[in-house]
Order: structure tokens, then sequence, then C-alpha cells
């Protein structure tokens, strides 16, 4: 059993223990980490309102599995239409998850309890999007059923594409995850400077 929750300045420590290794275990296979993490951090640093970092931790010992940065922005994002910017979105990036737990598919259990938890709100956005690198866009599209909508350079992390899935309610994941979730959004709508949640 897994348990998701808002993530605090408390849990940093946790946070920053769970990147390091993530990107050690990447750079020791001479991979690139897409994921932020010193964005992150940052998000973590200064306690807000509103639930930016979302936490997966072990329902049992309260280790933390995986995290990532869960917004409802407004305005215009990089690389989407006008139109696309006026739909009601939620945008899920930052996503990291410990490597000592590779093969639970966590990036999938954060990827459909964002979906289920979007599909709950009173008033659900259209699409949750994300941006990711290219080295990702097959293993998003394949196993975490996100679509492509078109392929995007970003300055940071070169060719990469812009990807969306609809909400859509997971009855079954009460099973797995024990969610401590508001049961009404608050996401922030924008982020602090220095931070960039484009990419996952």
């Amino acid at each position: 059993m897994y348990l998701i929750r808002p993530a605090t300045c408390e849990d940093r420590e946790s946070a920053a223990g769970l990147i390091a290794a993530r990107d050690t275990w990447l750079r020791n296979r001479s991979l690139r980490s897409y994921g932020n993490g010193p964005g992150l951090l940052d998000l973590l640093a200064q306690p807000r309102e509103a639930a930016s970092v979302i936490g997966l931790f072990d329902g049992c010992d309260g280790r933390l599995l995986g995290c990532c940065a869960l917004l409802s922005p407004s305005g215009d994002l990089p690389g989407w239409t006008a139109a696309e910017c006026a739909e009601r979105s939620w945008l899920m990036g930052m996503a990291h998850t410990h490597p000592d737990v590779r093969g639970s598919r966590l990036g999938w259990l954060m990827t459909v309890w964002a979906s289920d938890y979007a599909a709950r709100q009173p008033h659900p956005p259209t699409w949750i999007r994300c941006a990711v690198g290219r080295p990702l866009i097959a293993y998003c599209r394949d196993s975490l059923a996100w679509e492509t909508v078109r392929a995007q350079r970003m300055p940071d992390i070169g060719t990469g594409a812009l990807m969306q899935r609809l909400p859509e309610k997971k009855p079954a994941l009460a099973a797995l995850i024990d969610s401590r979730m508001p049961k009404q959004a608050r996401l922030l709508t924008s982020l602090p400077a220095r931070t960039d949640c484009a990419h996952v």
C-alpha cells in the first residue's frame, strides 16, 4: 500500500536524498536527468498553502519513494498555443522516483493517481499536460498513456515533446493508494522565480 500526500518543507531532506540517488543511478549509466531536482527542492523550501509538490510514500515505513510537482497554470506556457493555454489544464512535472524501487511502476502509479485526482475535482481540468525530453517520449506514450501533441525544442533539454492525457476516475486505485490529498485541489497557478516545471 502506498500513501500520497502533499510534500512539505519537512520532506525536503528525504526528497534531496531521493533526487541524489536517482541522479547517481542515471549518471552511472551515462543517462541524463530531466527532472529538475533543484527546482523541486526550491518549491519544498518555501512552505505554501497550495499543494505544489506531491509525495508518494511507502504506506508501511513512510519512506519517500517518488514525488512530482502539480500545477494549475494560468497564462501562457512555452510551446503551447493560445487556444491550448485557454483550456483548463494541470501541469505535471519534475517527477522523480527512487532507483531502489525500479520495476514497481511508480511513474505509472503517480500518473494514474493524478488523472484520477483531477477527474474527481468539482471543476476538473480538461487536460493534464507535461513536456518531456526525447529519451522519455516513448516511455510516457507507451507505458504511461500520455498522448503526444507535438515535438518541441526546449532550451534546457533540447528536442522533446509536449504531451497530455485526459483526467479519468480509477476507483480501483483506492486498493493501492491511501490518498491524503485535500478533496478540492489547491494548486499553484505559477512558479516562484528560478523554478521551471516545464518538463518531467
